[in-house]
């Protein structure tokens, strides 16, 4: 018998080597996909009679990250306000969310939209949007208006992997994950299980991986007859989640238009309400 011209483990080495100048362009082309939007739409969105101000963020590698911070409708100048970060899904970038983010009234929304979607420049690929989104991260917890003790990040799809990363690594007070996943590889192996996913992706977009690690309270959101990220991949994740968490199936909902149902609202505005119960001291905001 002749042996192999590589062994499998030289072979996996030289996969996960190659890992980004493969995965790179193909995660630009088949998984991220944003959508094109009216460049004057989207530099309209920001304007003080809305309370929503536009924000840039440049990256360490010189890149612009174009988003918008929508004020709360109840805070007193003197009083910092709690935030939740979103992280959008694929295909779609972030600014028609705003409207739709509007309970409790106490808390702010920031929308940074990824690399390639919106008015953001570059290119979209796993590194750079973890990346990115700890810079979101920390900008927000900068800034002088916003309490740091109290930042959600809430993530849809796709972005439930990145909110879960930035949870791993920075103090968020709480994620909220809708129609999220345990692993790429593990819904990928149920519809393509020829295919060594497994070993091409390492350790991309495996939520559950690092989902031990998050102590924060969760609330996973699961729409009923998911085809894209199917329940049981979600409550795989929140099996392995390492803090306290709920779980809300909507039923009858598919994978997309989550965000247009009354009950998906209702559900984040309760659960952000319960981080901060009524009568809670407020932070006030340090004079400049």
């Amino acid at each position: 018998m002749r042996r192999p011209l590589f062994p499998a483990a030289a072979l996996a080495a030289l996969a996960t080597a190659g890992c980004s100048l493969v995965l790179d362009p193909i995660e630009q082309r088949l998984l991220y996909r944003p959508w094109s939007s009216s460049p004057a739409y989207l530099a309209s969105l920001a304007s003080a009679e809305n309370g929503v101000e536009e924000v840039r963020l440049k990256t360490a590698d010189g890149v612009m990250l174009h988003g918008w911070l929508k004020h709360p409708r109840r805070a007193r100048p003197v009083e910092r306000f709690p935030l939740v970060i979103v992280f959008g899904g694929v295909r779609r970038e972030t600014s028609w969310m705003i409207d739709r983010a509007r309970r409790p009234d106490a808390w702010g929304w920031l929308f940074v939209n990824y690399r390639g979607y919106g008015l953001s420049e570059g290119a979209p690929s796993e590194p750079v949007v973890v990346d990115d989104a700890r810079l979101v991260y920390d900008y927000a917890a900068s800034r002088p208006d916003v309490d740091a003790s109290n930042i959600v990040v809430l993530g849809r799809s796709l972005g439930s992997y990145v909110a879960v990363r930035v949870a791993a690594t920075r103090p968020a007070r709480a994620a909220i994950l809708a129609t999220p996943f345990d692993s790429l590889a593990a819904i990928g192996a149920k519809r393509y299980p020829y295919l060594p996913l497994g070993l091409l992706l390492g350790e991309r977009y495996d939520s559950a991986a690092v989902a031990p690690s998050v102590k924060a309270p969760a609330l996973f959101v699961f729409a009923e007859h998911d085809n894209v990220t199917p329940v049981e991949n979600g409550a795989a994740l929140a099996s392995a989640w390492g803090g306290p968490y709920r779980t809300l199936t909507l039923a009858g909902a598919r994978h997309y238009g989550i965000e247009r149902r009354e009950e998906f609202w209702r559900a984040v505005g309760d659960f952000l309400q319960e981080l901060i119960p009524a009568g809670q001291r407020r932070v006030r905001a340090p004079v400049l």
